[in-house]
């Protein structure tokens, strides 16, 4: 019998999303097994729900009743443990198809694999996680649950992204802090081209409704260490404007003037105290999400 989240796509479609998946799910338990777990569990007497036992869990908390009836581990919550909500928010404008050959992946490829470890993470430990996607425009894909098939429809849409068309960030972040109106992590997967950096002034909106911030610059080494020497044809990914340069001769500006483009996108965070973290696509996610995790763990334990 085919599984409900997975029926109406093609088996081609379908290898690919297990295939995504499994990858996702590996890289997961990478960053789990390198996370210092500090999440501190409620102790009222009053019980809400259960939730799937995960490495780490107290193990006084297992319902061995819930064992002998579905044969699978389940801890209690109660009404006084502090839920986290996250919402994965991720660009999916043109730029975000860099590169458009097979050779390596694209940002918006790295993008969804590094939202789908973490949403693993967040859904296993019992917290409420959705998605949403933007171009010039927001859209919520998957409201932010803790609920059994979630990760699911959230890993058939990160498997199938597709980049195209122009990016509005600005508007995107404004809509998000009059939308979500529970306090949330808003997790950002953004190359801030095509004038995101200036709307990075957004982030103290969504932090002054007490929101939570992470941004996950996602940048290609092309863009970070422009290796190209000669004649050069350069074409948008989001609109017909192509440029022709001597790539020998830019190659020293483009470099200082992406330096102090990541340099001002990480001060624009600081200010409106958001998370700022550097995501190259040909680097090693699982480390950089370990300590992404395991910092929001202890910043979260030390204000308890």
């Amino acid at each position: 019998m085919a599984r409900p989240e997975t029926e109406l796509l093609d088996p081609g479609t379908l290898s690919d999303v297990e295939a995504f998946g499994y990858r996702a799910r590996v890289l997961a338990d990478s960053v789990v097994a390198g996370v210092h777990r500090s999440r501190h569990h409620g102790t009222s007497a009053e019980f809400a729900e259960h939730k799937e036992y995960a490495p780490g869990d107290n193990l006084k908390d297992l319902d061995w009743r819930a064992f002998a009836r579905n044969d699978r581990h389940y801890v209690k919550r109660f009404e006084d443990e502090s839920n986290l909500r996250a919402l994965c928010v991720l660009d999916t404008s043109g730029s975000m198809g860099y590169p458009a050959d097979a050779e390596r992946p694209s940002k918006l490829r790295v993008a969804a694999l590094a939202a789908a470890a973490l949403s693993y993470v967040l859904n296993r430990q019992g917290d409420a996680v959705g998605l949403a996607t933007h171009d010039d425009q927001l859209v919520i894909r998957v409201p932010s649950r803790a609920r059994r098939g979630q990760m699911q429809e959230i890993m058939q849409i990160l498997a199938g992204l597709e980049a195209s068309g122009p990016s509005r960030l600005g508007p995107v972040l404004d809509s998000l802090a009059e939308g979500l109106r529970q306090r949330s992590v808003v997790l950002l997967f953004s190359d801030l081209l095509d004038g995101g950096l200036e709307a990075l002034g957004a982030l103290s909106r969504l932090r002054a409704r007490k929101h939570d911030v992470a941004l996950f610059h996602v940048l290609d080494p092309d863009e970070l260490e422009f290796p190209f020497e000669d004649a050069t044809r350069f074409l948008s990914m989001e609109d017909d404007r192509e440029l022709q340069i001597d790539g020998r001769s830019v190659r020293r500006a483009y470099l200082d003037e992406m330096e102090r483009f990541r340099q001002q996108a990480s001060t624009s965070c600081a200010s409106a105290r958001a998370d700022y973290r550097l995501l190259r696509t040909d680097a090693p996610v699982g480390p950089l999400l370990g300590r992404f995790l395991d910092e929001r763990a202890s910043a979260r334990a030390s204000v308890r």
